[in-house]
């Protein structure tokens, strides 16, 4: 017995099944090309560095960019920090970041940053020490905590 998701639709035939599959298909190449045509783009398995995210608090929005590629050693990073309710930029406070390797329990030191411009600030020498996956947790503060996220980066 046939069941009714085995048979064709009413007026349709093999043949022009076929051919609205084969449509398909060239539409997905086509597609697929104009992607690849234009900007150079980054190998799909590279990660830039970027990061963005709402804070646990839901007060501040942390958009994150390393200055060059993540790497052992001493990085520099550019926060971004934006307010959720009216989209302004966050000034004048303290942004600290603290690097962790949590699978093998290395930390450093708590890193402050720089207010560059106004909501844009600088946060230079996080070290990671050892290949592997980190985790940085940057906290925006006033006299008390404002709001803290944290990112992870898979160190080569």
């Amino acid at each position: 017995m046939t069941e009714s998701h085995d048979r064709l639709p009413a007026g349709s035939s093999p043949a022009s099944t076929a051919a609205r599959a084969r449509g398909a298909v060239l539409a997905l190449l086509v597609l697929g090309l104009a992607q690849g045509c234009g900007a150079p783009h980054a190998d799909p398995g590279e990660d830039s560095g970027s990061r963005a995210g709402v804070g646990r608090n839901g007060r501040v929005e942390f958009a994150v960019e390393p200055t060059e590629p993540i790497g052992r050693g001493k990085n520099t990073f550019h926060v971004r920090l934006t307010w959720t309710d009216s989209r302004n930029p966050v000034k004048r406070i303290r942004l600290r970041a603290l690097a962790m390797m949590l699978g093998m329990a290395h930390g450093s030191s708590t890193h402050e940053g720089k207010e560059i411009e106004p909501g844009l600030y600088e946060v230079a020498d996080v070290p990671f020490s050892m290949g592997g996956l980190w985790d940085v947790q940057f906290r925006a503060l006033t006299s008390s905590l404002l709001d803290e996220t944290a990112f992870e980066y898979e160190v080569p």
